[in-house]
């Protein structure tokens, strides 16, 4: 039935059902008119489609297209998407891609010729079913069909916006993962939520094959996302770090594309990557470098990054070491301008660091990360002269100490085998010899050399240098080498370029090695060296413009571009190609019809725009705003085109102008050119010719100067400046490489018309600085860097704008800052340096400017102009909203708590009283007045004071930028800066607020003195004296309010000027110049030279205008005292405070211990005190000093407190105290933080310094944890009250580290009480009833039912029995068993006293893990040791065997408990215990109690299994010592035990176990294959006419219990099965054994045995008949084809396969015999060559020989069909004749090659 039919009754039935119904609701009377309904609704047909979907397969298959037509038919308007977002409804569960596949079918169909696309996203929707949404995912994006319809179109990973910012070798593989159907977030965020359902295998089985297939985008995506989800935190960041460690392919893609669109994020990563693991730093700095980003992390420090200043530090240090920059000038660089921010960091860097090499020297740690002594010194040089707090010298000076002790074994360690020049010759060329051997790979290679390169010790990264350096010394002998090594060693140098392993002194010679090299005949074996580096360094390419301009303008390069399509490097030389063509676009060859049309005549009006593509300036917002072309000059008359005849005229000469005819032509334009036609004629020449034809630009500027025409150079001019401003507004210059050049083209003819004449180029006309930073703001440095490198190379031919003429070196500064800064694509770049070429300059020289990220004003004095148009005097503030530059200054916020002079300090004396002495005779009137005079004071002056700031500032720092650029002293800039703010700022304070003063200062004493009962006209006379008296007093505090500010904040805007200049001069020793600011200069045509600011510094004329500022008459001269009477103040204040310190403890004395400062009253005793040391503290806010001692005396009264109101009051005050200076609160933070002062252990004031912000939780719990490990006393007590009142959660390492020191006491508890039993245990009246009562006892005092204190008990066991074995236990001799015997003793005791087999258990445990932990701790020594974990283990053995003997059930179950227990102690894991664990695992208790029962068999074979995988290395590689010797006996010895005494097992486990056995050990694989069922007799294999095909046997399987199909490549069995089935697909057989292949590992043998065998059993598996036969010929078929295909090796592997299954009679044996011989003769010569090996080489070794070996070679031998001995193979060779001989005569002494044979 179709699927019309079936859609047809369907709807059939639903028609019916709706006509029954109406007729129900009619007979009911109901004359509702429901209208027409639908046959088949959204509902039905979703769960049609989905119940299709889910049972779509092979035996159920629907049309897609007639099923969408059916329903349509039936239901027209239906909503297919609505259909489709039902389907998670509908109980769909798909089950393969086909199902998948039908369901976007049928949408694509039913919506055919709409256009609508595939609702993908129901996909990403939450489904009811999670099981069953993750199977259509997966079965989705499985299906390749299905890849274009699931497109994430509106949450992609990746957009194409980052293809033009990535390298051309990136953009294919960016391409293609665009297209990929896991380029979703929305994918991955389905996911995550899956992840925490009932699906969440299968989701996370999705996640990883979407890793396996997609890593790049999945890995961008969980950091885009930001998944909180712990799982996938955690599989981000180890997706990241095996990114760094290049596990990845694409890994700089991945970077490139993790900096664009989470940079900040990348950096954190790599942080917390560095923190965790250290070693991964240096992958880190390579990724760095690579992306560029390693100078601005480096060189350009910000306090933002003090966070992470451990990972900047230790980056600078791998990159000190490869030459990147000079650490010992790079540090106190940093120091200087980060300051006492980075003081605290620092020390904890070189506390780490110390850390690690006292770890590093007691053998506990490599040190990969440690740092040398030179690194360490300059670190303590340089903190050594910075200024700090006592507490922080006094760290510094003990890391110092510890520094000091450790330095003789640092330096020793770095100079190690520092020896003669010849050993590290001797030790390069050994690496180089392990590479040519094949030992080492390139990568391997590679690896081997960045590790020498960032090693601590001097003679490896000499060796390093060594390294890099012998290529450049072998260079000249390529031509002798061997083709292999050449090879080689090409590709070993451009893998140090591709990872950026040359140092920047090296990485110039090795390129320029190459291009020599690639000069070099193509037939040379010097140009194949060249070819294979670029070969492998193809990600490099691009990053070297240069290497690759030079590379292309190579002959033999070229000739290979043409013969690329036949050359294994055309890679290469295509993506040359492709920078190239990107970088310089060719102009294309045009036609003499070409030419023609674009010589035409132009049109005025259509083609100044159409020429450079549509949408011109007219079209397009101007973006470049400044070029602005000239007018028009005066011509006279109207301009026009002339007609037609002068046209032609005139374009005739101009299309046949050359040098030799200039004059002539010259003269016939000249003669019919009138002004009317000038603009007309600029354009044809601009338009037509100028921007199309460079090569003539010369011939064209020399026609128009022979014309003397000055007005139409003039026209000239503003016609390129108009087209150069349509190109570079207009959208399609930006897509078109064809305007850009057209740009370019112009850009040189600008230079050429104005520069190279030595005419200047107007800044009104074209500002080339701001024209750079538009293009930098909108993005279109792509036409602005070209035009301005084309207009400025017309310089290099100028006699006045030549280098270093300052106009021209600041806009090389600005295009400095653009390559140094922007992250340029390679054509940019490549641009600039070839201008700098052109000029003899070197961009890395050219100091770059700082105006990137902010508009540059046309002058200084128009933004100043603008910034105080914005400020008047009697505004309200400063529209900050206009203050769009970072830069500028910011109005300061005052008010009148801020102001810092103490006023009443200065009132009370200088305050004058002359006009009014009866009046304030009295004390009282007087505090009166000052009180009165500092409230207004404090209300008037900080607006006043702001605003004279702020204008003062602004002026100072322009006029200062302006007039020393040319000053390269920062003290002569300091000094000029600081006189001019302050005189400045004083005054213009005075200015503002004296009238102000004035008036409010007499209104005030007017209303004061009438209250005091004074006359008014008495009043108003007093007041005019008092303010005649003291207005001066209250302009001078003002005035010196403004002067310390200014001078504040002056220095602060400057800084970076003075930081620059003196950065310059020391890491450079050349004097700084602002460039940039020089270069912005203008004067007014007759401006004085004299007064012009000059690169030379100011003259003393000069300096004189700014020392005229320190003449400005200053009011607060009246208290030029103040600052001695300050100092007096200072000390008065500090002997209050002890004053007031001693009251109020007494007050809190006695107050009562629970009382709190919330519940005091506001006048209580103790608030008045604490108000009043505020205020003192306020009045010496401004000396550091004193503030810091009143927070000390604070901080001892803190931790002296014993009750809650004092811990409350003295933390209160300590936070106001620190909040007046930053310098204490450093200080003092830093001191309860880091301090190791016993007083600290103060649980309520720790809490209540938390509380309040002073100390950081997490701080605390660091410092408190370090303390309890470092066994600090009083630590575990204080951290265990701590804990029981802040709980464990604030506190986590704390808690940590407290149980560890607990358990630590636990286990000298557990420990003793070993001891004392093993007493017990010893004394000889001790009985069975003795030792059960003790272990009662022990019981009830150790809670061994809890797992964990069982763990801590045996396991301190144990080690107490390793310490009796040492002797370090008081009553045990060294090398006694005593304490060992006594634990095996205790653990059978507790097993019988009900404990069952939990001890024994937990004891087996504890022996692991000190085995594993003293193997890894303890290597050299761990031999010693054997002993007694073999005599833990046999202890327990025999114990257990004595119980079985006895009947005694207790400790049934231990041989299984052992048999796990050898497997976890395996020789690969524990090679230490190679011999004793084999004499356990054959010990006469264990193995054959194992193999006794088939419940044993797994963990018996796994036990030989694992024996024979620890010696398979050793002999494969020919590393057979005496001890491999010794151990392969020992294991011959016990195959042959078992194969004696349990021929059942070995017979089943015999071929998993040979997978396991080297390949030349064919005595032992025999042993196991000769195994066979004791109860079977084997016929003699020499029996004349022996038919094996009529053995009762011959029908039998044999046993296999094991999956013998788990050593296969995932989904090769399925494929197997399917081929053997279908015979599809027909190139299985060549390429199945590439499946079982890698190149690091070479052929997987157990994969190869179980491929061969799994063909065996489903031969065996087929019904007899003629099934058995097709599947037989299938299998010959397709091992015919794996061996005719297959190199040597893997035909080895598979006919050594089809051996092992010759033996017992079965029918595999049977079916593997005929396939041997059916093989050899049917196969090429080199397969039988290949079979006979195999067969022979099992018999020439000592008996015993598989049965089915033997006769199927004597088949073989005897059998005149297969003709053996006429095969050449056989003759080869006297030898292999008589090897052959030998074996015939062996098999049966009468046979005995032909006699043909012998003769020959």
């Amino acid at each position: 039935m179709s699927t019309a039919d079936i859609i047809s009754n369907y709807a059939n039935q639903q028609q019916k059902s709706t006509a029954q119904s109406d007729n129900l609701n009619s007979a009911a009377g109901s004359g509702d008119d429901k209208g027409q309904q639908s046959i088949l609704t959204v509902d039905d047909v979703a769960k049609t489609v989905a119940i299709i979907a889910s049972n779509y397969g092979e035996g159920f298959k629907f049309d897609a297209n007639s099923f969408a037509v059916t329903i349509n038919s039936y239901n027209s308007g239906i909503n297919w998407e609505e259909v489709i977002y039902k389907l998670p409804y509908s109980s769909l569960q798909v089950k393969d891609e086909s199902g998948a596949m039908f369901i976007i079918k049928v949408f694509l169909a039913a919506t055919a010729g709409q256009n609508r696309p595939f609702p993908y996203s129901f996909m990403y929707e939450i489904w009811p079913d999670a099981p069953a949404q993750v199977s259509f995912l997966r079965n989705t994006l499985r299906s390749q069909a299905a890849a274009p319809y699931l497109l994430d179109k509106h949450m992609p990973t990746v957009t194409s916006d980052p293809l033009d910012l990535l390298y051309k070798v990136y953009q294919p593989e960016f391409t293609r993962i665009l297209a990929s159907p896991w380029n979703s977030l929305s994918l991955i965020l389905v996911l995550s939520h899956l992840l925490d359902s009932k699906a969440s295998d299968e989701a996370r089985a999705l996640l990883e094959a979407g890793i396996a297939q997609e890593p790049l985008l999945v890995t961008l995506a969980l950091a885009r996302l930001k998944i909180q989800h712990p799982r996938l935190q955690a599989l981000l960041q180890h997706n990241v770090a095996r990114f760094l460690k290049r596990e990845f392919s694409h890994y700089g893609l991945f970077f490139e594309l993790f900096r664009i669109y989470e940079r900040k994020m990348m950096l954190a990563f790599f942080c917390n990557i560095h923190r965790k693991d250290p070693t991964f730093s240096r992958y880190i700095l390579d990724v760095l470098v690579d992306l560029g980003m390693a100078n601005e992390l480096l060189l350009v420090p910000k306090r933002d990054d003090i966070m992470m200043l451990d990972f900047i530090v230790e980056m600078a240090v791998f990159a000190s070491r490869r030459g990147m920059l000079v650490f010992e000038t790079w540090f106190p660089g940093l120091l200087t301008e980060l300051g006492s921010d980075m003081l605290h960091a620092s020390l904890e860097i070189l506390h780490s660091k110390l850390q690690l090499e006292a770890a590093r020297q007691r053998g506990e740690d490599k040190g990969i990360s440690a740092y040398s002594s030179v690194e360490l010194t300059t670190m303590f040089k340089s903190l050594g002269v910075v200024s700090m707090s006592p507490n922080n010298t006094a760290n510094l000076k003990a890391l110092y100490t510890q520094f000091v002790e450790l330095t003789a074994e640092l330096e020793r360690a770095e100079n190690e085998r520092s020896v003669e020049e010849g050993q590290i010759e001797k030790e390069a060329e050994s690496l180089f010899l392990r590479l040519y051997r094949g030992e080492l790979s390139v990568d391997q290679m590679a690896d081997t050399l960045e590790e020498l390169r960032d090693s601590l010790r001097v003679f490896m990264r000499k060796t390093y240098a060594h390294v890099i350096q012998y290529p450049l010394e072998e260079f000249s002998f390529f031509d002798n080498y061997p083709e292999k090594e050449l090879t080689i060693t090409g590709q070993l140098v451009g893998t140090l370029i591709q990872r950026h392993m040359l140092s920047p002194a090296s990485e110039p010679a090795i390129l320029e090695m190459l291009v020599k090299a690639l000069q070099s005949p193509t037939s040379s074996k010097s140009f194949h060296f060249g070819m294979t580096a670029l070969q492998a360094c193809l990600y490099r390419i691009e990053q070297l413009p240069v290497f690759c301009t030079t590379l292309y303008q190579i002959p033999a390069f070229q000739q290979q571009q043409q013969q690329q399509q036949q050359q294994s490097n055309a890679s290469a030389v295509k993506l040359v190609q492709s920078i190239i063509n990107s970088a310089m676009p060719a102009r294309s060859a045009q036609t003499s019809t070409e030419q023609a049309r674009l010589r035409a005549t132009p049109d005025l009006g259509s083609n100044r725009i159409g020429m450079f593509g549509a949408g011109g300036i007219a079209a397009t917002q101007q973006v470049f705003q400044s070029i602005m072309p000239p007018p028009l000059p005066e011509l006279g008359e109207a301009s026009t085109a002339p007609v037609e005849e002068t046209r032609d005229k005139i374009q005739f000469a101009m299309n046949n102008l050359a040098r030799s005819n200039l004059s002539e032509k010259m003269v016939e334009v000249d003669k019919v050119l009138q002004p009317k036609h000038f603009e007309w004629f600029s354009q044809d020449i601009v338009v037509n010719r100028a921007s199309q034809e460079p090569n003539y630009h010369a011939l064209y500027l020399q026609f128009v100067e022979a014309l003397e025409r000055p007005l139409l150079l003039k026209c000239i001019l503003r016609e390129t400046l108009n087209s150069i401003c349509r190109l570079l507004n207009a959208e399609s210059t930006v897509n078109s490489s064809r305007d850009r050049s057209y740009l370019k083209n112009l850009g040189a003819w600008l230079g050429g018309m104005t520069l190279a004449r030595d005419q200047p180029i107007l800044r009104e006309n074209v500002s080339f600085k701001d024209l750079l930073c538009e293009g930098y703001s909108s993005n279109r440095l792509i036409v602005a860097i070209p035009f301005v490198c084309k207009v400025l190379e017309q310089a290099g031919r100028s006699t006045v704008f030549h280098p270093p003429n300052p106009w021209l070196m600041s806009i090389m500064g600005v295009l400095a800052e653009l390559y140094a800064t922007a992250n340029l694509k390679l054509n940019l770049t490549f641009e600039i340096e070839v201008l700098c070429k052109a000029l003899n300059l070197d961009v890395k020289e050219i100091t770059p400017t700082a105006i990137l990220g902010r508009t540059p004003t046309r002058s200084s004095i128009d933004a100043l102009a603008t910034d105080l148009s914005k400020v008047a005097v009697g505004s309200g503030g400063v529209d900050k909203a206009s203050l769009v530059n970072p830069e500028a200054v910011q109005m300061p916020v005052i008010t009148g708590a801020d102001i810092t002079v103490d006023i009443m300090g200065v009132l009370t004396q200088h305050a004058s009283f002359h006009a009014a002495e009866s009046v304030f005779s009295q004390p009282t009137m007087k505090k009166i007045f000052y009180m009165l005079t500092e409230r207004m004071i404090r209300e008037i002056i900080p607006i006043h004071v702001a605003r004279s700031i702020y204008v003062a500032v602004s002026c100072t720092r322009d006029t200062i930028q302006k007039d020393f650029c040319g000053e390269p002293n920062e003290e002569h800039v300091h000094r000029a800066a600081q006189v001019m703010a302050r005189g400045l700022a004083g005054a213009l304070a005075v200015s503002l607020c004296r009238d102000q003063l004035k008036s409010q200062l007499y209104q005030t004493m007017r209303v004061f003195l009438i209250r005091h009962s004074l006359a008014e006209q008495t009043a108003n006379s007093v007041a005019v004296g008092l303010v005649a008296d003291n207005l001066d007093l209250a302009c001078a505090i003002a005035e010196k309010e403004a002067i310390e500010r200014a001078s504040q904040q002056i220095d602060a805007v400057l800084n970076e000027a003075y930081v620059a200049r003196k950065r310059t001069r020391e890491r450079t020793g050349q004097p700084f110049y602002d460039l940039g600011q020089y270069g912005r200069l203008m004067y007014p045509a007759e401006f004085p030279e004299v007064l012009k600011v000059r690169l030379n510094g100011l003259q003393a004329g000069h300096l004189r205008i700014y020392e005229d500022f320190t003449q400005i008459p200053h009011f607060f001269s009246q208290i030029g005292n103040v600052s001695e009477e300050e100092s007096l103040g200072v000390a008065q204040n500090l002997e209050q405070f002890v004053q007031i310190m001693g009251e109020l403890e007494r007050i809190i004395a006695a107050t009562g211990s629970d009382v709190a400062l919330s519940q005091l009253p506001a006048q209580h005793e103790a608030c008045l005190y604490a108000r009043d040391i505020l205020v003192r503290a306020a009045r010496v806010a401004q000396a550091d000093d004193a503030v810091l001692d009143m927070a000390q005396a604070l901080v001892s009264s803190l931790y002296r407190a014993e009750t809650r109101l004092g811990v409350d009051l003295y933390v209160l005050l300590l936070a106001r105290v620190c909040e007046m200076s930053a310098r204490v609160a450093r200080e003092v933070t830093s001191w309860l933080a880091y301090a190791d002062d016993a007083r600290k252990y103060n649980v309520a004031a720790t809490l209540a310094l938390i509380n309040e912000g002073l100390v950081s939780a997490e701080d605390e719990d660091e410092q408190l944890a370090r303390q309890i490990d470092a066994g600090r006393a009083g630590a575990v007590e204080f951290a265990s009250r701590l804990l029981r009142r802040a709980g464990r959660d604030a506190f986590g390492r704390t808690a940590q580290s407290l149980a560890r020191a607990t358990q630590g006491g636990q286990q000298a508890g557990y420990r003793q009480m070993l001891l004392s039993w093993t007493r017990v245990y010893e004394h000889p009246a001790a009985g069975d009833t003795e030792l059960a009562t003790l272990v009662q006892q022990l019981l009830q005092q150790v809670a061994l039912k809890d797992t964990g204190v069982a763990a801590a008990f045996f396991r301190a066991g144990v080690e107490a029995a390793v310490a009796g074995f040492e002797g370090v236990l008081p009553g045990i001799e060294q090398g006694g068993f005593q304490v060992a015997d006594a634990l095996v003793r205790l653990v059978v005791c507790l097993a019988r006293s009900g404990e069952g087999l939990q001890p024994a258990r937990m004891f087996v445990s504890s022996v692991t893990l000190v085995a594993v932990h003293m193997h890894a701790t303890r290597p050299e020594s761990f031999g010693a040791y054997q002993r007694v974990i073999f005599r833990l283990l046999i202890g327990l053995l025999n114990e257990a065997h004595a119980a079985h003997r006895s009947g005694d059930s207790t400790l049934e179950g231990t041989e299984t408990l052992l048999a796990e227990t050898l497997l976890l102690l395996a020789p690969t894991h524990v090679p230490g215990l190679a011999f004793v664990w084999l004499q356990l695992a054959a010990h006469r208790y264990l193995l054959p109690q194992l193999v006794s029962s088939r419940a044993g068999w797994e963990q018996a074979a796994a036990l030989l299994e694992t024996q024979l995988r620890f010696i398979q290395p050793f002999v494969e590689q020919g590393l057979v010592g005496e001890g491999v010797k010794l151990l392969y006996r020992g294991t011959v010895c016990v195959v042959l035990v078992v194969l004696h005494d349990y021929p059942e097992f070995l017979a089943a486990h015999a071929l998993r176990l040979s997978d396991a056995v080297p390949v030349g050990c064919v005595q032992l694989r025999n042993l196991l294959l000769s195994a066979y069922p004791r109860a079977m007799r084997l016929p003699e294999p020499l029996t004349p006419n022996l038919k094996i095909d009529l053995l009762p046997e011959i029908s039998q399987m044999p046993e296999i219990p094991y999956d013998h199909t788990a050593p296969l490549p995932q989904g090769l069995r399925e494929e197997l099965d399917k081929f053997l089935e279908t015979q599809k697909p027909e190139d299985f057989a060549a390429t199945v054994l590439d499946r079982m292949h890698t190149e690091d590992a070479g052929y997987d043998v157990a994969a190869v045995n179980a491929f061969v065998l799994h063909t065996v059993v489903l031969m065996a598996q087929a019904k007899e008949g003629s099934a058995q036969e097709g599947a037989q010929r299938v299998v010959l078929d397709l091992l015919r084809g794996i061996l005719d295909k297959a190199d040597a090796e893997g035909r080895y592997l598979v006919a050594n396969a089809v051996a092992n299954q010759l033996r017992f009679p079965s029918a595999h044996t049977y079916l593997a015999s005929r396939l041997v011989l059916a093989l050899f003769a049917k196969s090429t010569e080199p397969v039988r060559e290949c079979i006979s090996r195999v067969l022979v080489e099992r018999i020439l070794v000592n008996r015993p020989f598989p049965w089915g070996l033997l006769v199927t070679l004597i088949e073989l031998l005897r059998n005149p069909y297969y003709a053996f001995w006429t095969h050449d193979f056989t003759r080869a060779s006297p030898q292999i004749a008589d090897i052959l001989a030998a074996v015939a005569k062996s098999v049966h002494p009468s046979e005995a090659p032909p006699a043909t044979t012998q003769a020959q």
